[in-house]
């Protein structure tokens, strides 16, 4: 009866907002992480992307493109909610890793549309003809504006909100841990060779799984 009394003192649009909050930290990830293993391959060259795209089953393309989608308006939530769990104990960080992740994942809808326009061109006949304007447009100042944001921005933010879960022990340590882990790791998918998606699998999964025990925390506020 306690409990039946407690969940009805909260009100309504608390509840929405927590239960809004807990399914975009951890389907944000997720999504990310569906849309990054079905991305036919991780390059800037146009040659490469077309190539790709033609060659890439055409049901798994067009599921990594929608799970991006998906990503792109949970992903700047989750930062949030992430956030939300610790700004009492660590306002700074969980300021800073608010805004950064904000800022970060803003980019990752026009980098989606991006991925939309390949997959548009190596459907149309002559396709490889667009690889001189693929590269113009992506080699651009507005695209690299978005990429050096995302790239920045999405990173860091981790780190610093993954810092603020352990220091306020929101989460068990080794969750808040995997989060922060998770950005060290994407860098070293960039950096190796080919640019494994594998690693970045691993980098991904390491925020799915880190985020899952915040996103309880966060819903249980909702109750």
């Amino acid at each position: 009866m306690s409990t039946l009394q407690s969940a009805t003192q909260v009100p309504v649009q608390l509840r929405l907002r927590q239960y809004a909050l807990a399914v975009s930290v951890v389907g944000g990830p997720l999504a990310f992480l569906v849309g990054g293993m079905l991305s036919p391959t991780i390059s800037r060259d146009g040659q490469t992307l077309i190539t790709a795209n033609i060659k890439a089953d055409q049901a798994l393309n067009v599921t990594h493109l929608w799970a991006f989608v998906v990503g792109s308006f949970l992903l700047p939530v989750s930062v949030l909610g992430l956030a939300q769990l610790v700004y009492r104990q660590s306002p700074k960080l969980a300021a800073t890793g608010a805004v950064l992740g904000l800022v970060g994942w803003l980019p990752l809808a026009a980098l989606t549309a991006l991925d939309g326009l390949i997959y548009t061109m190596a459907e149309q006949p002559g396709s490889t003809s667009y690889t001189g304007l693929l590269n113009a447009f992506y080699g651009g100042p507005m695209m690299m504006t978005f990429l050096i944001v995302y790239i920045v921005g999405h990173l860091l933010t981790y780190v610093l909100l993954g810092i603020a879960l352990d220091r306020a022990r929101a989460i068990p340590r080794w969750a808040a841990w995997a989060v922060v882990a998770s950005s060290p790791l994407t860098v070293l998918m960039f950096a190796l060779p080919g640019n494994p998606q594998a690693a970045g699998g691993v980098a991904i999964g390491l925020l799915v799984l880190g985020s899952i025990p915040a996103a309880r925390r966060i819903g249980a506020r909702a109750s």
